[in-house]
């Protein structure tokens, strides 16, 4: 089975349509600075999505040194109501800086410590955008998640931990893998669910698998202009059902974004 997230995007994008109508006029912001053309890619795709279910999208793009003064300014701002910033950030900034900065009332990526801190807590009104794509692309494939042992191969505070906090929020069992785990294949073998966000092509080979598998493929790699995951299909391996790349995670990670920001509106 192809795990295909525009289906699941373009239902998203539905309901939050239909909250955004209920609510009434919602507007985000997006902070990028101008060397980080990887964010503004990605925030015009939010734009694009934002634009079809009625939310006033203000893309900001802005030089490196500005990024905490236009941080500050938006949270002083009543007429926006969330806000995503471009990462990695610029030099001398940090997460630690910007998780402090930033209003958790207009944090649409969960970025703050008060919002990360609820995922801990089994609360998930606000969630990092492509963690919780990475569910959400199982769980409305109706894929059961109780009981299941899970793989996370990443570690980072932007994707494998807090993926690892919705997975134990659901009843898995979770192993978090990174650069210094030793006997990664043994660990694949022993799980159900793998989830991939190493950022190397062909990371995993579907070839290498022996035992039924369930693959998420978060990882987003431009080889020779082509987009391609950290997961290696082999259309011959019957064993594994898997998220492509594109079209998988990436489409559905936009929306959840925009679900954010339709919670944060809700609660102003």
């Amino acid at each position: 089975m192809i795990l295909d997230g525009k289906s699941i995007a373009k239902e998203m994008l539905e309901e939050v349509r239909k909250g955004v109508s209920e609510i009434g006029k919602i507007s985000m912001a997006s902070v990028a600075y101008q060397e980080d053309q990887e964010s503004i890619v990605y925030f015009n795709s939010i734009k694009k999505n934002a634009e079809k279910v009625g939310i006033n999208f203000v893309p900001l793009v802005i030089k490196g040194d500005e990024l905490m003064d236009t941080i500050y300014k938006i949270n002083s701002n009543p007429e926006i109501d969330a806000v995503i910033v471009g990462r990695p950030f610029p030099k001398g900034i940090t997460n630690e800086m910007v998780s402090e900065a930033l209003d958790p009332d207009k944090d649409a990526d969960c970025v703050t410590y008060q919002n990360m801190g609820q995922l801990y807590f089994g609360a998930e009104r606000i969630a990092p955008a492509t963690s919780r794509a990475a569910v959400d692309i199982l769980t409305r494939n109706n894929v059961d998640l109780k009981g299941k042992n899970a793989l996370i191969v990443n570690r980072s505070v932007t994707v494998g931990r807090p993926l690892s906090q919705l997975l134990l929020n659901r009843d898995a069992t979770v192993t978090v893998a990174h650069s210094k785990t030793r006997d990664i294949d043994k660990l694949v073998e022993e799980n159900d669910l793998i989830f991939l966000a190493v950022a190397k092509p062909g990371y995993l080979k579907s070839s290498s698998i022996k035992s039924r598998k369930i693959v998420v493929d978060i990882g987003i790699n431009v080889v020779e202009g082509k987009v391609k995951g950290d997961f290696e299909v082999d259309s011959t391996n019957q064993l594994v059902d898997y998220s492509p790349v594109p079209g998988g995670v990436g489409a559905v990670t936009s929306v959840e974004i925009l679900k954010n920001v339709l919670e944060l509106a809700k609660a102003r």
